[in-house]
């Protein structure tokens, strides 16, 4: 076998592992491993409800009106919003229900980004627990009890909720919705296994002394359970706690999410470099290889993929996997063009939202390559 046959085969072998070998691993371990059971706690904490804002007029009110409604005790509760440098309604809207009620607290700061107002509010927190929660995403009353009660158990420092998106019947987010189904199936098995290191920045609820600042550059859902597990506590995602989003439903918004998710994480996992550790971290670490790093340089893989394989078209050989390559991306590009004419994409929609997501992850790896940091950025549509 020549050198371009064999790099062919390993790098298709590779990205059939990334998409579909890992998760076969985890089901089969899965099948050995018995989650425990969800525990109760004899006393409810006092818990501090976090959310970053920045303009966020249209949507504050709605957020804070949900926070009141959680069926936690409410002298058990205190919620802080960190103004990240809005500059219209918000922090009157926070005031004006502040007087209201004394458990809502404003916290004003120039504009630094999201990570930086999260550590203002931290340290000013007064609960046990922190609660992270976006101002665009809607919690499940019962989440909250939920969430706490799971850190009931000692072993346990961060819970995360199950985030659930809104479909809108177009393409982007059809494609999207299936994909986000495949990650929650990792985060469950994950979970199950307790190897999981990732969370739903939407919302999730951390012990507060084992919360660290956050590097102003890098997401709370990517280096805080990073933390959490180099303490040696475990993190848990609970599906019985829902938080409700909105997933971007154009181009533009999938690309910007993909682009910014991309360049923070990969960051920021590294900047934790020690819970790849395989000696210390043996499965925690083949989770985020698998799982992330090598998911993120998807787009890397199929571009030596697609040249090799013409390569070794052009010397007589592999035409069958290169017609479907082609096949493939003809079919993202039809799925393209049906959404650009604001047309039903059909089945086409899945190969043009997975090409979308992996240019995403393309752009964000150039960002990382280039050494450019997001630290302030808009919220999502």
């Amino acid at each position: 076998m020549h050198f371009e046959q064999r790099f062919f085969l390993l790098t298709s072998l590779l990205l059939i592992y990334i998409w579909a070998g890992y998760p076969v691993l985890l089901w089969l371990l899965g099948r050995l491993v018995v989650p425990p059971d969800p525990k109760e706690q004899a006393e409810q904490p006092l818990v501090s409800v976090i959310i970053a804002a920045h303009n966020e007029e249209h949507r504050i009110r709605t957020k804070l009106e949900n926070c009141q409604r959680f069926a936690y005790p409410p002298e058990k509760i205190e919620i802080l919003v960190a103004s990240d440098g809005s500059t219209d309604q918000t922090e009157a809207i926070v005031e004006e229900l502040g007087e209201r009620d004394p458990r809502i607290r404003l916290l004003r700061s120039v504009r630094v980004g999201k990570s930086e107002v999260q550590n203002l509010a931290a340290q000013q927190a007064r609960g046990e627990v922190l609660f992270f929660t976006d101002a665009n995403a809607r919690v499940n009353t019962d989440a909250l009890r939920f969430l706490v009660g799971d850190l009931a158990d000692p072993s346990v420092g961060l819970v995360s909720a199950e985030a659930l998106f809104g479909s809108p019947e177009d393409a982007v987010s059809r494609g999207q919705g299936f994909y986000w189904r495949f990650e929650l199936f990792l985060r469950r098995a994950e979970s199950d296994l307790g190897i999981l290191a990732t969370t739903s920045g939407q919302a999730f609820a951390v012990r507060r002394e084992l919360f660290r600042p956050l590097p102003i550059c890098y997401c709370d859902d990517c280096i805080t359970p990073l933390d959490v597990r180099l303490q040696g506590y475990r993190v848990l995602h609970d599906r019985r706690a829902m938080v409700f989003d909105t997933m971007p439903h154009t181009i533009q918004g999938e690309l910007r999410a993909r682009i910014r998710m991309t360049a923070r994480n990969w960051g920021g996992t590294l900047a934790r470099a020690a819970i790849l550790d395989p000696l210390r971290f043996p499965l925690t670490a083949l989770g985020l290889l698998s799982h992330k790093l090598l998911r993120w340089l998807t787009p890397f893989l199929l571009a030596m993929i697609f040249v090799t394989n013409t390569g070794l078209v052009l010397q007589g050989s592999a035409l069958l996997p290169w017609i479907l390559q082609v096949g493939f991306y003809l079919s993202a590009f039809v799925g393209w063009l049906r959404t650009r004419g604001e047309r039903p994409a059909g089945v086409f929609g899945y190969p043009f939202s997975f090409c979308l997501a992996n240019v995403g992850f393309f752009l964000g790896m150039l960002k990382v390559l280039r050494s450019q940091r997001i630290v302030a950025y808009q919220s999502t549509e």
